[in-house]
This record gives C-alpha cells, sequence and structure tokens, in this order.
C-alpha cells in the first residue's frame, strides 16, 4: 500500500491540479471515477488494499471529497452493472465522450486507470486491453501513454 500511495504522489504529479487548469465537467468527473473503478476491477478481484486505494483515490478527486461510504459504494455497483450491460468497450466510449475534449482530463483518465493497472505491479491481457482501449478512445499518443506509464511504473516512485 505504501508503494502505492507513492504512485498515488506521483499521479498527482502528472496532473495539474486546478487553478492550473479549468473545473472538468460533472460528467467528466463522473467519467474519471468510472475509469478507476474498470481499471482496479478489470482483472476480476481487488488486491488487499485495492478497494480502499479505490476509495481513497475517489475521495481525493474535486466533487467527490464528501461522498460517504454508503454512496461511494452505490456508485461502484451501478458501474458494475453498466459494465456488465453494456460491455468495457461501450463504457470507455461513454467516458470518452463525457470527458470530451478537454486535454488533461483525458490524460487523468488515462493516468488514473495506469495507476490501478499498476497496483499488483502486473499488467494482465485484460488489463493490457483497457489501456489501449482508453488511449484509443481518449486520443492519447504513443508517446504521451508511454510517459504517463513510465512515471507510474517506476519502481522508485
Amino acid at each position: 500500500m505504501a508503494k502505492f500511495h507513492n504512485k498515488a504522489q506521483q499521479y498527482k504529479s502528472i496532473v495539474p491540479p486546478p487553478p492550473e487548469r479549468p473545473q472538468p465537467t460533472k460528467a467528466a468527473l463522473d467519467a474519471l471515477v468510472e475509469v478507476a473503478t474498470i481499471a482496479a476491477c478489470i482483472d476480476g478481484r481487488l488486491e488487499a488494499g485495492e478497494a480502499r486505494a479505490l476509495a481513497t483515490q475517489i475521495h481525493a478527486t474535486p466533487g467527490f471529497e464528501n461522498l460517504d461510504n454508503d454512496a461511494l459504494g452505490r456508485t461502484v455497483e451501478v458501474i458494475a452493472v453498466q459494465v456488465a450491460t453494456e460491455g468495457i468497450p461501450a463504457r470507455v466510449k461513454s467516458i470518452a465522450k463525457a470527458i470530451g475534449s478537454d486535454l488533461q482530463t483525458r490524460e487523468e483518465a488515462f493516468a488514473l486507470a495506469t495507476l490501478f493497472v499498476l497496483f499488483d505491479g502486473e499488467v494482465g491481457d485484460e488489463e493490457q486491453e483497457l489501456l489501449e482501449l482508453l488511449q484509443k478512445e481518449l486520443h492519447i499518443s504513443d508517446e504521451r501513454a508511454s510517459d504517463i506509464t513510465s512515471q507510474l511504473a517506476d519502481d522508485g516512485a
């Protein structure tokens, strides 16, 4: 968990905080929560501490600071039902649409997904497919995706 905390700090350095950037829309903030949730659960399990890390990261997302645990649980349940009903590719398209053309929020979504995919130090096939799909739908260049991934994968982080 300490290593994840260090990576979460590195994530914060990738994404500039307000007021250096405009506040994302409510739909974009909801999309960020969905990205983190999908990435945390994509491999079919939550590692020890991963659920807590997910809750902590969601609470750190502007607009979700005061979300109580029951509301957070309901939010995650809704996301799980949407993914089960629509599938990940459709949800990723919805996420990209909700975020829109805001480059910083698109990069933040990719960084959040990468952060949770790297939680256990391994990147499985489903996790890699999710990152590739997000990169494509969010229009993240190969160079920028590589840069974000290398910053978050750095063992020294």
